[in-house]
């Protein structure tokens, strides 16, 4: 007699719903039907949060918490395993001969001596949860303070916290201390990446991104794993090598699959989006818009990782604008649509997030310009550059000026 197939998550959800209505579930469950309808469909993992409000909505008794934390651990084997690794060491090695083909030579040596500050090569105390959480607050901070006074406020001290982690999982006591060490080393280098890629030093941020997504890669975290080649390849497409930006991302997208949380998919897919902008390929920058912003609808699930927490209507409605300032070089029809997102956008920025605000205003400048309204573009482009100054941000200052002299 053969053996019966293992039940799935997905299949015991949807037997257990039976008649009941997505919405009402939804409503019992405290989680939006649309959730789980992908679920159902396995177009997403099961959280844990997620899958102990759907089993005590519907009286499971503990089996769809089971029959979810058994997914999570293959998936987490596999992203681990051969299979895994080989995806994406392909990806990183693209990244490698990137690097070692189109930037400028000496990348290594400033990375070596950038890779300093307090606390550098000085292990972290002994493991525990408590220190975990401790320095998540940390890096917590240090976002914080980036947002506030840019990345020059706090270069140094996220520089010396990364090495600080990174001698703690050399350290580390076992395979599952190393391994959310790993996750954590992938999330602090991940944000020196960001902020040497501010002050202006493309070369090293790029070293550093490649070393955070190894990182992810150890770790298991798949999310975290392709949002940093996604951050790879913005580094490409603002050097002008626009056909490697998107050999990246497009591998980001293929490794993320339905795996990858839905908020780091539709970054992925808007930065993708504008790869393809910057090609003039208005139907595959429209495709990847809208995917974009449909998975957005499903990105509060509730265990947003925090490296992507950032991701709403206003940073979706900044990448729109992105693509649409490219692609009105030819269609200018799009301009207007592109204008209405970057409006939108500044509308509803936070006000703790000042340095990424000058970004939202150059575009905006740029696109006011091409529809041609000079003096809104005189404006923005003037309160960029001022905020970029402020914030030390090489990065938007040099965007903000060209923007000003546009």
């Amino acid at each position: 007699m053969p053996e019966a197939e293992e039940t799935t998550f997905a299949a015991e959800l949807r037997r257990l719903r039976g008649e009941v209505s997505l919405r009402a579930l939804g409503r019992r469950a405290s989680c939006s039907k649309s959730i789980i309808s992908d679920l159902e469909h396995e177009r997403r993992v099961p959280t844990l949060p997620i899958a102990r409000g759907l089993d005590k909505a519907l009286g499971a008794g503990g089996k769809l918490v089971s029959l979810a934390e058994a997914q999570r651990q293959r998936l987490s084997e596999e992203t681990a395993d051969a299979a895994g690794d080989s995806a994406v060491d392909g990806l990183l090695r693209e990244w490698d001969e990137v690097w070692r083909r189109d930037f400028l030579k000496g990348a290594g040596a400033a990375g070596a001596a950038l890779a300093t500050g307090p606390g550098a090569g000085t292990p972290a105390a002994a493991g525990g949860r408590d220190l975990m959480d401790a320095h998540l607050a940390l890096r917590a901070a240090h976002g914080r303070l980036d947002n506030l006074r840019g990345a020059s406020a706090v270069y140094a001290h996220a520089v010396g916290h990364h090495q600080q982690i990174l001698a703690w999982h050399a350290t580390a006591a076992g395979p599952a201390e190393r391994q959310r060490i790993a996750a954590l080393a992938a999330d602090t280098g991940g944000f020196v990446g960001f902020l040497t890629y501010d002050l202006g030093m493309a070369e090293t941020a790029a070293t550093h991104y490649r070393d955070a997504a190894a990182h992810a890669r150890r770790a298991g975290d798949l999310s975290s794993c392709t949002n940093l080649i996604g951050q790879m390849s913005r580094i490409l497409t603002d050097q002008g090598h626009y056909h490697r930006a998107l050999t990246l991302a497009d591998g980001a997208l293929h490794l993320a699959g339905t795996a990858a949380h839905p908020a780091v998919r539709s970054w992925l897919h808007a930065v993708r989006a504008h790869h393809y902008a910057c090609l003039a390929d208005t139907r595959l920058a429209q495709r990847d818009l809208t995917l974009a912003w449909t998975l957005l609808e499903r990105a509060d699930d509730g265990e947003k990782p925090t490296y992507i927490g950032y991701l709403d209507a206003a940073e979706l409605n900044k990448w729109t604008g992105h693509a649409m300032v490219r692609l009105g070089q030819r269609t200018p029809s799009l301009l207007r649509a592109g204008r209405t997102a970057l409006d939108e956008a500044r509308a509803a920025w936070p006000a703790t997030s000042v340095r990424g605000s000058a970004e939202v205003l150059t575009a905006s400048a740029r696109i006011h310009a091409a529809c041609g309204d000079r003096d809104t573009a005189a404006n923005l482009a003037s309160r960029a550059v001022a905020i970029a100054t402020e914030t030390g941000s090489a990065r938007n200052l040099r965007a903000a000026l060209t923007a000003a002299n546009g």
